[in-house]
């Protein structure tokens, strides 16, 4: 099924070959793809050794974004830079008239006022529980405090994951040897992903789930690397479920 009005804004990293491997295999098919920056050679990436984890696809790393859309046969644009707020990501986006434009590009940037108010909805799936866990590494930081990952589906709005939440969603615990950054993280976004596409195409516009106040909740910053440590020893098998 091609998704009238749903563009995936895409850069080369492991999430957003998540989504878009994901949304193939569900034959939900965005009207465009606009991947930003130059396409590079995808060294050392293999695929998990399993396909599914609880129910949950994992992504193949190894392919890369291009060939999903051309065995797909979904439109490519291409940016020649990775920075989403250039006026040629613009001109990809304005060319496409979207309703909705799944936002996957490169981890810290801020999407600019003049972007959000281009005229479609960007919707951004976020590794956290919102309001509780704003901000960066937001897994991990749950992982800590011992509670279950959670993913948030929202709309971007001016101010770092405080727009108007669309859907979200505990998962389980990951596996101690499993690579939470690209394999985990990106699957878990890319399954909530198909979640909200899904009751699209069922209503014909993005569940408003509710509006968050800005003032609860807590902002997460880069974890240090001894805490992100510390993280995944937490994941023992006998913890894992």
């Amino acid at each position: 099924m091609q998704l009238k009005g749903v563009v995936l804004l895409a850069a080369q990293t492991a999430r957003s070959q998540a989504y878009l491997q994901a949304l193939v295999a569900n034959e939900l098919y965005p009207e465009r793809v606009i991947i930003l920056g130059e396409e590079r050679p995808l060294e050392n990436q293999n695929k998990p050794g399993m396909d599914s984890w609880h129910g949950i696809s994992l992504p193949d790393l190894a392919e890369p974004i291009s060939l999903t859309c051309e065995r797909a046969g979904i439109p490519v644009s291409r940016t020649s830079v990775i920075d989403v707020n250039t006026e040629e990501t613009m001109h990809c986006i304005l060319e496409a008239v979207p309703h909705v434009v799944i936002y996957s590009g490169v981890g810290g940037q801020i999407v600019s006022d003049r972007m959000l108010g281009l005229g479609p909805k960007f919707l951004h799936v976020h590794s956290g529980w919102l309001p509780e866990y704003r901000g960066s590494t937001t897994l991990y930081y749950s992982l800590l405090n011992g509670e279950l990952p959670g993913v948030t589906a929202l709309i971007l709005d001016r101010t770092i994951d405080t727009g108007t939440v669309v859907a979200r969603q505990n998962y389980p615990r990951p596996p101690y040897d499993m690579d939470l950054d690209r394999v985990y993280d990106s699957a878990i976004r890319a399954d909530m992903l198909i979640q909200v596409i899904r009751e699209y195409v069922t209503t014909g516009d993005l569940p408003m789930l509710e509006h968050q106040n800005p003032d609860e909740g807590a902002t997460y910053y880069v974890i240090h690397p001894v805490l992100k440590h510390l993280a995944i020893l937490s994941l023992s098998e006998k913890k894992s479920v």
